[in-house]
């Protein structure tokens, strides 16, 4: 008779496993069920964030290089270096920096029992509360992983989870400066999160994470970014300010899906939130050829010149790279919603013009928007877009400019109190048209101090 192994005990200790680990990783990670992962969308603000210190080799210089550029950042302490270095901890906190718990001993949550983690949490707290007088309200999950009683301990515990945006994956081995501060600058958005660490990872590790940091602060000052932890004091905020604002049940039902295919389209054409009222992308140009003249081309733009009856021009060809603009679904719901259209007007236009400068400085100093020939996009709210700078376009009764169309009626109609009864008011004036605008009209106008250096 042979013998059979019981593989149930196995399936179920695996089984339990994964509904205690990964599945809770799933959810709250993931998913981001009440995690804070980025900030809001609309506020041109990125927050750095540093994990596994403070460290005495690092720590200090990287606090003098942050008051350097004027940044405040969220470090998140393990509670043991805390209890190593209390003088480290009370500089963070004693230069307008924020403090979070990242567990006493860089506690896996997945390789660790209820009452573990929650002993590590409660004594971190202890430590960082006695050291700076002030309650700490920010918890981050060492590796971010999560067990699924995670959660419920830290609500009981008023604390809330702080997850990233973009991991710079500065823990790794190697001469990886370059890489980190490419990550950073290539993933760059509104209200972004950024994980770095001051300790741990590789041998020397946080010394790239330092030498990073010189390559992308200069950077983001001329994009002018805010360089604060408002994307994670604003991030709940703004959700819930935004939230079932909406006067019809049919709004209030098709938004949550609108917003999920929203991010799913920025995720995969590569659509950056990166203005108070544009998202950016990279797209080939596909409205035929346009020739324009010109007044000022950067120095790095001379090539580009060609004689047209004894002026300076420039051509746009079919297939060069524009930047396509997409409008901020929350900033376009708040615009609709002012008491008079007046006022409406009178905002937009002021929002606008910010938001070109914001572009502007894409263009300018981005190196994802430095290649690209101008701007466009395809929107039903153009009036006054001639004296922005745009030229404005009838679109081609093509098969995939009606499809484009229908689209745009259905994002007024989604945002638009009065839902399709907009378009009873007054359908003709609701036609959809192409705007667009060269990189050097753009600069010219909105960024006149650049140099094309």
């Amino acid at each position: 008779m042979s013998y059979i192994f019981p593989w149930w005990p196995v399936e179920l200790v695996l089984g339990l496993f994964f509904l205690y680990g990964p599945l809770a990783d799933l959810l709250f990670h993931v998913w981001h069920l009440n995690t804070v992962y980025r900030g809001d969308d609309l506020q041109r603000h990125v927050a750095l964030t540093f994990d596994d210190g403070p460290n005495p080799d690092y720590t200090p210089e990287l606090l003098d290089l942050l008051d350097a550029y004027g940044a405040k950042a969220l470090f998140f302490v393990v509670g043991r270096q805390a209890e190593r270095h209390p003088d480290l901890v009370r500089a963070i906190h004693e230069r307008g920096h924020m403090l979070g718990i990242h567990t006493y001993s860089h506690r896996n949550a997945w390789l660790a029992t209820p009452w573990r983690m929650g002993r590590e949490i409660r004594r971190t707290r202890r430590i960082l509360d006695d050291l700076t007088g002030e309650r700490v309200v920010y918890f981050r999950p060492p590796w971010g992983r999560f067990n699924i009683f995670l959660p419920f301990q830290l609500r009981s515990n008023g604390l809330t989870a702080v997850l990233w945006t973009i991991a710079a994956r500065d823990w790794l081995p190697g001469d990886r400066a370059g890489d980190i501060a490419g990550i950073v600058t290539d993933r760059l958005r509104n209200g972004a999160i950024v994980l770095l660490h001051d300790n741990g990872g590789a041998p020397g590790a946080p010394r790239n994470t330092l030498t990073a940091l010189r390559l992308v602060l200069p950077r983001l000052r001329q994009l002018e970014f805010s360089l604060s932890v408002r994307p994670v004091l604003d991030a709940k905020r703004a959700g819930a300010q935004r939230k079932g604002s909406f006067t019809r049940t049919g709004q209030r039902l098709a938004h949550p899906l609108w917003r999920l295919w929203e991010s799913l389209f920025d995720r995969m054409y590569g659509v950056y939130p990166l203005s108070r009222l544009f998202r950016l992308s990279v797209v080939p140009w596909h409205f035929g050829d346009r020739e324009f003249p010109v007044t000022r081309v950067a120095p790095d733009r001379q090539d580009r010149y060609v004689a047209a009856a004894g002026a300076a021009s420039l051509i746009l060809s079919r297939g060069a790279p524009m930047a396509e603009l997409h409008m901020q679904s929350a900033a376009l719901q708040e615009l609709i919603r002012m008491a008079t259209p007046e006022k409406m007007a009178v905002r937009g236009l002021r929002e606008v013009r910010a938001s070109l400068r914001e572009v502007a400085l894409e263009l300018a100093y981005d190196e994802r928007f430095r290649s690209v020939e101008g701007v466009f996009g395809v929107t039903m709210l153009h009036r006054g877009s001639e004296k922005l700078g745009f030229a404005v376009e009838d679109m081609p009764p093509t098969l995939a400019n009606r499809w484009v169309a229908l689209l745009q009626a259905w994002l007024m109609a989604l945002y638009h109190p009065l839902g399709f009864g907009r378009f009873r008011t007054g359908r003709h004036e609701m036609k959809p048209r192409l705007v667009w605008m060269t990189r050097e009209t753009l600069i010219a106008r909105y960024l006149p101090e650049y140099s094309g250096e």
